[in-house]
């Protein structure tokens, strides 16, 4: 019975002061996961919005083309190319489809 409460008694200490150690710290591990995780959210958050910027760029870019496009092919044929034929032309002059 002795070793029983010996055990009981060395489980519930641990159990205390393992709870009670994470309060007693200085708090500089917290203070620098705080900043770090911060820090690295700017980063996430400003490469998520360059790559938003970038995104939305090149779709202004293609639709100013497909708008130039469109009007000088009615000023040629008298009536607007098809989304196939734009697609067409686009792919030959740009190496790419449209998106």
């Amino acid at each position: 019975m002795n070793g029983k409460f010996l055990t009981a008694s060395a489980l519930a200490a641990t159990m205390t002061f393992g709870a009670v150690a994470p309060a007693l710290a200085d708090g500089a591990a917290s203070t620098r996961n705080i900043i770090l995780g911060g820090a690295a959210a700017a980063v996430i958050i400003t490469n998520l919005n360059h790559k938003k910027r970038i995104k939305r760029e090149e779709q202004r870019e293609q639709s100013r083309r497909q708008a130039s496009y469109r009007s000088y092919f009615y000023h040629r044929y008298g009536y607007y190319p098809s989304e196939q034929q734009f697609r067409d032309w686009y792919y030959r002059s740009y190496g790419v489809y449209p998106s």
